[in-house]
């Protein structure tokens, strides 16, 4: 077996081929016109940080117009949900407003979408996660992970479906990150479930420390490496903590690590297998493990120098080594799937311990009879962060007729004075007024 690349093309199954989310490369016609490039190779990447920041600036501006487009389009058709989700992720992500009416209509066809395939659900799991006001969220968290879990085989790893006879990387890939996503939203999920996936896909590893998509489908490489290693660091990170975590997971991420690192040339490269597929897999990799060069590659700078000099004049994406590129638009707007996994990896928004990726900032004003504890924990956390200067209007609401904004008032007094002046926000404001006059006079004292 050869740790170098390239690599002979292993046999896949291709029922996700519409998602463009497998490990497999496929030869697609046609040149495209692209941006002109800044100077080649991966030392002109690295040398000039402020150009390169603003070429990553001017590309992500020049995408937003063809991923709302994308987002549009793939809202409108009958589809799987795990295209919609990987464009939404995009999206949210991107920074797109949540009241753009075409973010808004792929959030709630989302919400209502039938899935029941590992990268369907993942994928939904990962919108739910970054975007905390996507609709009846708790609930489709739950269902979804439930589901999930049944698309393991008898190994713990994931197939397609639910009950797979096979498994493969690419699946396990996003099945780890969905239960990761789900765990985040507050979703129980066993230990022995991480345990078994980090059991199996240690076994898993070559002799050279790279992986491949499944067992005897060929030689180790790079986007399946990369798939190796988020799924051994999102087991333990899962696992972390309990004091009998497996110790060698280092070692098996280490040795994933110097495999990339022997393979480094792959990093910026188009033409390599799945390449697009590759570099997303790349920043969740590097994120979760804190890596910042790959041997001697500053893997972001020579990433995203490789996608400013392909990006289309129309501002989208288009790729000939990845398999299944989703709809393709018009006017240099590209293909969807290339397209999402670009601004995934120059927006570089993966977190490394999961949460949403614009916290959701909750207001007095937000705040009514019906609303739930979250909410009032969330508008007081805000109120705390702003320190003494929001005390004003904390006082005020500790006489509003509104009970959850009197909680919120109270917990941030809490917060902010160390105590809470015998105000109880169960209590009529009326009956509550020489504490609110204690709590006036500390703030004059000192304010």
């Amino acid at each position: 077996m050869h740790p170098g690349l390239p690599l002979p093309r292993p046999p896949l199954r291709m029922l996700a081929a519409a998602l463009g989310l497998l490990a497999a490369a496929t030869a697609q016609g046609g040149e495209k016109p692209k941006r002109a490039a800044a100077p080649a190779g991966a030392a002109a990447a690295e040398q000039q940080p402020a150009k390169l920041a603003e070429r990553v600036t001017q590309a992500l501006d020049d995408a937003r117009p063809a991923l709302l487009a994308h987002l549009e389009e793939t809202a409108a058709r009958p589809g799987r949900a795990g295209e919609l989700a990987l464009v939404l992720l995009a999206a949210v992500h991107d920074g797109v407003d949540p009241k753009d009416k075409r973010f808004a209509a792929a959030v709630e066809k989302l919400a209502a979408a039938d899935a029941e395939g590992t990268y369907d659900l993942a994928l939904r799991l990962m919108v739910m996660e970054a975007y905390p006001d996507f609709p009846d969220r708790a609930r489709i968290a739950v269902a979804d992970a439930r589901l999930l879990l049944a698309c393991r085989g008898r190994n713990g790893l994931f197939g397609y479906n639910p009950r797979p006879g096979r498994w493969d990387l690419s699946n396990t890939q996003y099945g780890a990150l969905g239960l990761r996503a789900a765990a985040a939203l507050g979703v129980p999920i066993e230990r022995s479930v991480w345990n078994k996936i980090a059991s199996a896909i240690g076994d898993e590893q070559d002799t050279y420390g790279g992986w491949d998509y499944e067992q005897g489908s060929g030689s180790a490489y790079a986007s399946m490496t990369a798939a190796g290693i988020a799924v051994m660091a999102i087991c333990q990170q899962q696992l972390a903590g309990s004091g009998d975590e497996p110790k060698w997971i280092d070692q098996r991420l280490a040795r994933g690590w110097q495999w990339l690192a022997r393979n480094e040339q792959a990093i910026g490269d188009p033409r390599v297998r799945s390449s697009y597929y590759f570099h997303y897999g790349l920043e969740r990799a590097a994120i979760l493990c804190d890596v910042q060069k790959v041997g001697a590659i500053d893997w972001y700078a020579v990433g995203a120098k490789m996608l400013c000099d392909e990006q289309d004049t129309g501002g989208g994406w288009n790729s000939g080594v990845d398999h299944g590129g989703g709809s393709h638009l018009t006017k240099g707007r590209g293909e969807m799937v290339p397209t999402a996994f670009a601004i995934l990896f120059l927006r570089r928004k993966f977190q490394k311990v999961a949460g949403p990726i614009t916290p959701r900032v909750v207001v007095f004003a937000n705040l009514g009879p019906s609303s739930k504890a979250e909410d009032v924990d969330a508008c007081a956390k805000g109120l705390i962060a702003r320190g003494k200067p929001a005390l004003p209007e904390v006082l005020h609401h500790m006489r509003s007729d509104v009970r959850t904004q009197r909680q919120a008032a109270a917990a941030a007094l809490r917060g902010l004075a160390g105590q809470d002046f015998g105000y109880d926000p169960a209590q009529d404001p009326l009956h509550s007024r020489d504490q609110i006059h204690a709590a006036e006079l500390w703030y004059l004292r000192n304010r």
